[in-house]
This record gives structure tokens, C-alpha cells and sequence, in this order.
């Protein structure tokens, strides 16, 4: 039933941990592990949850995806799910570019997390229409959409001397030496599938682009012959368990709530309560005998109840924003999708970046065991939200910064030009006077410290261009920055 949330583009984010096999058998989980939430889905274009980068992504900047990659690598995440949607063409792209930027700003550097292709009815331009795969012409277009992601993908990183096929497939996640591929819900006239199914379109990958696929799978799609089955965004469950056998998979609930449904039940939410179930849902991974070798954590739904791990501001529901209809039991509710207030959940904690911190420590645990003395190695967060980087700026302009840690700060500090502009002990918000500025670029800095001593640092240059003439200027401002020498 779930299914009918994507159109209305309520799957918005999931977090995969995909572990590279083969470790020595003294190891605790197997090395270099995948780790990934993911932000990236067509319907971020138009979610009332922006991100804190500011809002809708449709057009989003190689130093937006640049940010959510940092996050997600400084989390201990180490692979992506990118969700491969018809018509988003422009926002896959953005993604891409800005990993090949990284790329090749640090060729030596680690590599950044690992993309894991993710299909679905939205990669088909005929969304709902069922697809008959079992015919020739059938699975050949069935094929041709998952084929041109690859070759999207071949353009940003083409294949290097000696590689086989046109594409470098090391930014691509894999299980086995195969690249780890999520395929979910699609419909089809019949699931019967014959268990070559994915061999055949394994087949097909080898002879375009060099390589083989790990599949795994929607239950749906059981009958043929996938690697694994998971059970992403199938129900409420805080922990469920793959039916893969070689190498052992769990999906882990961050938090749930289907508001687009046309029918809802208790069965069907799953509240934030503050992170301590998906804290718990983490512990259940560390303790699990065998340990899974693959890790999926689903995060979504930013659109109507945010239940992703990326930070995002919460956003109050109101009759006529678009996701308010009508409490469940009204008439029209039996027909189209309601809003259930009852069900209302709470962002937890005022740290935007909380349950990404959780995910921080239990990754964490899960690879080094706890830490001594219960130490704080998580370190706090900065962001600039205003200026925006490269914006031109004159009068009374803004200046925010958003700053928190898991714990507690220590000190927020703003430095403009080099120079101490302005301390706090949280987020901090004021105007700055750019007349008392020479036009032209000017830099500022925010740094948070927590109360462990650990920094975190976030950078933005603006341009300052103001008129000849002081009419704009008002004396009667807020606090503003001013620079100290």
C-alpha cells in the first residue's frame, strides 16, 4: 500500500550501509563499510522541509551537494543511495558534478561515499503504467531506463586507461566486486519472473559498461533470482532482516508516518520519540549475531513529517498548504489523501543534525566499540545560512549562522575579514552594516567549539556593493556585527 506515498514524492531520503566483504576474521564488522543517507530525490524541488542550505534543491549548486557529501562522510557514512528519477534529470547531474569536483579537487584524498543506484517507478516516464518484462521489447525497456543512468553517470566519470567499459565504476558502491544496486517498487503486468531475471540484466550491464550488479530488491520482485530482498519503506518496523544469506542484510527505521495514504492505522506510524528507537534499532545492529554485512536506513518522508536523518527545518501544517485535507474520518477521506493530525510527530531536539548524530556515534560503536570513559568524539556543527556564498550584498544584509552539538557548545564565534566580529553561546542572528565595508569580496567564518573542545568550521565569501549615496542606511538596526581590531 505504500506505493501510492512515492508519486506524491513522500520517499524522499534513505540511508544505505552496504559492507564491503571479506574481512579477516578478527575484525568486528567487515571493512571499509558503505554508509549512506542519502537527500537526494526529485521531489526535494518542491518539499515544504527544506534542508538548511535554504530551501528547494531543484537547481541545487555543486557546493550544496558538496555539503550533504561532507556530511554524510564526516557521519562514518561511506556509500549514497541516489535515487534515479524520470525528469530529474538536472538534480542527478548537479549530484554528479559535484562529486566529480571533489574527485578531482582531492585525488588522493579517501573516496567520498559510494553512490548505490536506486530504481523505482519514478525512473519510468509511464510511472504507474504495469510493465510487461517478460516480453523482448518489454525487458529491453525495462533495461534502457536503468542503462541511462549509467550512461549519465560514464559522462562524470568516464572510464580510465586500461578500465573495461566506458565508464570508472570507483565511485559506484559494490557487494563482491559487484556494484550494490536497489531496485524497489515497479509495477509490472506479472512478477512471475523467470530466477534468471536479474542475471539477464546483469548480462546486459557487463556487455554496455564492464561490470556486474549486486540486486537487491523489493519483495515483490522476489521470484527473480535477486541477491538480496530487502524491506524498505514496506512498514513501520524499526528493524527488519534481509533474506540474503551470503551476506547478511538488516533495514533500520529511523521514524514513520504516511500522511499521503488513503488509509491509516496505528500500525502505520512510527514515532520519533526523540531518536531513542532508532538509537535502539542501532544497538539490535551492533549486538546482531552474525553480523550484517549490509546495513539499510531508511530516512524519508521530509516532505510531510521529516523523518529523514539530514538536518531540515519542521514545518507546521496548515489547511490549504498542500498537505492538509481533513482529519481521517471525514467523508471525503475515504477518497483522497488526508492529513492526519492525530498523528502529528515531533522533530526531537532543537540540534537539526541530532539523529545524524546519533548515527555518528553508533557507527562509531559499531566499528571501535564504545568510547573510554564516555568521551565526546562527536564534534559540533556550523553552518552560515546568510550571506550565501558568492552573494552580492549592500545596506542592512543578514548574517546567520545555525550552530549546535549533541551535547552542549561552548562558544560560537564569527569572524569577518579575519577578525572577531561576534561571539555567542548558540545560533546567532544579526545585520551587518556593509557601508562600513569597502566594496568588493569579503570573507566570514563561524566556528563552534563544544564543550569537549571540538571545532567545526563553516566559510562563506560575499560581495560587498553598495551605492554612493548613505539614504539606505538606518540607525536604528538591531546588534550588528562590527569588526574588532
Amino acid at each position: 500500500m505504500y506505493h501510492r506515498a512515492v508519486r506524491a514524492g513522500h520517499v524522499a531520503a534513505v540511508a544505505l550501509c552496504a559492507m564491503m566483504l571479506g574481512s579477516p576474521a578478527s575484525a568486528q564488522v567487515d571493512p571499509d563499510p558503505l554508509i549512506a543517507p542519502v537527500v537526494f530525490h526529485w521531489s526535494q524541488v518542491r518539499t515544504p522541509w527544506p534542508t538548511l542550505e535554504g530551501g528547494a534543491v531543484g537547481d541545487a549548486s555543486q557546493a550544496f551537494w558538496g555539503r550533504q557529501v561532507s556530511l554524510l562522510e564526516s557521519a562514518g557514512f561511506t556509500g549514497q543511495l541516489f535515487q534515479v528519477a524520470y525528469g530529474a534529470e538536472q538534480s542527478q547531474r548537479n549530484h554528479l558534478a559535484a562529486m566529480r569536483l571533489r574527485r578531482l579537487n582531492q585525488p588522493a584524498s579517501p573516496l567520498p561515499p559510494r553512490i548505490v543506484p536506486f530504481f523505482a517507478a519514478e525512473t519510468f516516464p509511464e510511472y504507474s503504467t504495469p510493465k510487461d518484462v517478460l516480453s523482448p521489447e518489454g525487458f529491453k525497456g525495462f533495461y534502457q531506463a536503468i542503462r541511462a543512468f549509467f550512461v549519465m553517470y560514464a559522462e562524470y566519470f568516464p572510464a580510465r586507461p586500461g578500465q573495461k567499459g566506458p565508464l570508472d565504476a570507483e565511485l559506484l558502491a559494490k557487494v563482491d566486486g559487484r556494484v550494490f544496486v536497489a531496485l524497489w517498487w515497479v509495477p509490472l503486468k506479472s512478477y512471475d519472473l523467470p530466477a534468471s531475471f536479474f542475471d539477464s540484466l546483469s548480462d546486459r550491464l557487463e556487455r554496455d559498461f564492464g561490470f556486474r550488479a549486486y540486486w537487491s530488491v523489493h519483495e515483490w520482485l522476489s521470484l527473480g533470482g535477486p541477491d538480496d530482498v530487502n524491506f524498505l519503506f514496506n512498514s513501520s518496523s524499526r528493524v527488519q532482516r534481509g533474506r540474503g544469506t551470503k551476506h547478511p542484510s538488516v533495514d533500520l527505521l529511523v521514524a514513520f508516518w504516511p500522511p499521503s495514504l488513503d488509509g491509516y492505522s496505528r500500525d502505520l506510524f512510527a514515532a520519533r520519540d526523540g531518536g531513542a528507537p532508532y538509537s535502539a534499532a542501532w544497538d539490535a545492529v551492533i549486538a546482531a549475531r552474525p553480523r550484517p554485512s549490509i546495513v539499510l536506513v531508511e530516512s524519508y518522508n521530509e516532505v510531510t513529517e521529516g523523518s529523514h536523518l539530514m538536518p531540515s527545518w519542521p514545518v507546521t501544517h496548515a489547511p490549504g498548504d498542500g498537505h492538509w485535507s481533513g482529519t481521517p474520518d471525514e467523508a471525503h477521506c475515504a477518497t483522497l489523501p488526508c492529513h492526519p493530525l492525530e498523528f502529528a510527530d515531533t522533530w526531537g531536539p532543537e540540534n537539526p543534525w541530532h539523529y545524524l548524530d546519533v548515527t555518528r556515534r553508533k557507527i562509531r560503536e559499531w566499528l571501535d566499540g564504545p568510547p573510554a570513559g564516555n568521551a565526546d568524539l562527536v564534534p559540533p556543527h556550523a553552518l552560515i545560512l546568510a550571506p550565501r556564498n558568492d552573494e552580492v550584498v549592500s545596506g542592512a544584509t543578514p548574517v546567520r549562522v545555525v550552530a549546535a552539538d549533541d551535547r552542549a557548545l561552548r562558544e560560537v564565534r564569527v569572524y569577518l575579514d579575519g577578525w572577531l566580529s561576534l561571539t555567542g553561546a548558540g545560533s546567532l542572528e544579526r545585520r551587518l552594516k556593509t557601508w562600513a565595508l569597502a566594496d568588493g569580496r569579503h570573507v566570514i567564518r563561524a566556528e563552534s567549539v563544544d564543550q569537549a573542545g571540538n571545532v567545526d568550521v563553516d566559510t562563506r565569501e560575499f560581495v560587498v556593493r553598495n551605492a554612493a549615496s548613505a539614504e539606505a542606511r538606518d540607525p536604528d538596526l538591531p546588534p550588528i556585527i562590527v569588526r574588532r581590531r
